[in-house]
């Protein structure tokens, strides 16, 4: 998402896929998403989030984007902008979703006739 938010506005103008280079945001983007995916590793999901917290602050944190942001008279980068910033605060979310530890559920029994209330019912026959 955030690789055609950041990219988009530029193909749109040009009306061609081969927009031009306006800096190396879109193909950290893509690498990044590559690495969390090929990588097997319970941690790797959190080099997403680091990249997304960095983008988020660093978008934020240039007045002229925060402009583009807050006035819709641009639609294309204004929608572009804002789709940049959801992608990367997805990332940062699912990325910490992803490497939480789940509480593991009771463990069953293998016979589901079998039941545990025996003191007070007998066994189920």
């Amino acid at each position: 998402m955030a690789a055609i938010g950041d990219a988009g506005p530029e193909i749109v103008d040009s009306r061609s896929l081969i927009a031009g280079y306006d800096g190396p945001g879109p193909l950290i983007y893509l690498g990044v998403a590559a690495v969390v995916a090929a990588v097997r590793w319970r941690f790797m999901p959190l080099l997403a989030v680091v990249t997304g917290v960095l983008f988020l602050v660093g978008g934020f944190s240039d007045a002229s984007f925060v402009d583009r942001l807050g006035t819709p008279t641009e639609p294309v980068q204004f929608c572009a902008g804002w789709l940049q910033m959801a992608g990367f605060a997805a990332a940062a979310a699912f990325g910490i979703a992803a490497v939480r530890r789940q509480r593991s559920a009771p463990a069953r029994t293998a016979d589901p006739d079998e039941r545990h209330d025996t003191e007070t019912e007998g066994p189920r026959r």
